[in-house]
């Protein structure tokens, strides 16, 4: 037993929990939204398939952020796995200086059967019917049916360790 952890505290503290995380390469998925009107989205790394069965993938956003009240409001999101190329487009939706409408003045935005913004050239990109909320410390935990998708040739933009980067190249 001797590579048994033991961990006595209720959890682990905020740096080592971020200090681990830095560690995991993840891919790079826009978030988004529009309803009435309004359009936002963020840049995110949590976001993953929850279900094949049916198509269902889960995404992870700041509960008052202006995109998770969009969300939550019109029950649904779109989300862009960027490709290699599209590093500015991650930087503008996660560094926070625009905003809104302003999100979307760059790139070629389609508008899905949900009224989800997609960005045109994304690895792939998801249209989801909001089917459930969970509320994790300050978080909202989405989940969306996939009710449409596309898939383009090329390969995803990942993040780890604070910085954006591409895949090696296959031997």
């Amino acid at each position: 037993m001797d590579n048994v952890l033991t961990n006595r505290a209720e959890t682990v503290s905020t740096e080592a929990y971020l200090a681990g995380m830095r560690a995991i390469v993840q891919p790079v998925g826009l978030v988004t939204a529009a309803c009435g009107g309004e359009r936002d989205g963020v840049t995110a790394v949590t976001v993953c398939s929850a279900t094949m069965e049916p198509p269902t993938l889960l995404v992870s956003i700041k509960q008052d952020s202006a995109v998770a009240q969009i969300i939550t409001r019109c029950e649904a999101f779109g989300v862009s796995f960027l490709a290699d190329t599209q590093a500015r487009m991650a930087r503008r939706f996660s560094d926070g200086g625009a905003e809104g409408e302003m999100l979307f003045a760059e790139g070629k935005w389609l508008i899905a059967a949900t009224g989800a913004p997609l960005l045109d050239g994304a690895v792939s990109a998801f249209d989801c019917r909001l089917v459930d909320v969970v509320t994790c410390g300050g978080h909202s935990l989405f989940l969306g049916r996939v009710v449409s998708m596309i898939s383009n040739e090329g390969e995803g933009l990942l993040y780890g360790d604070g910085y954006f980067r591409r895949l090696a190249s296959k031997d």
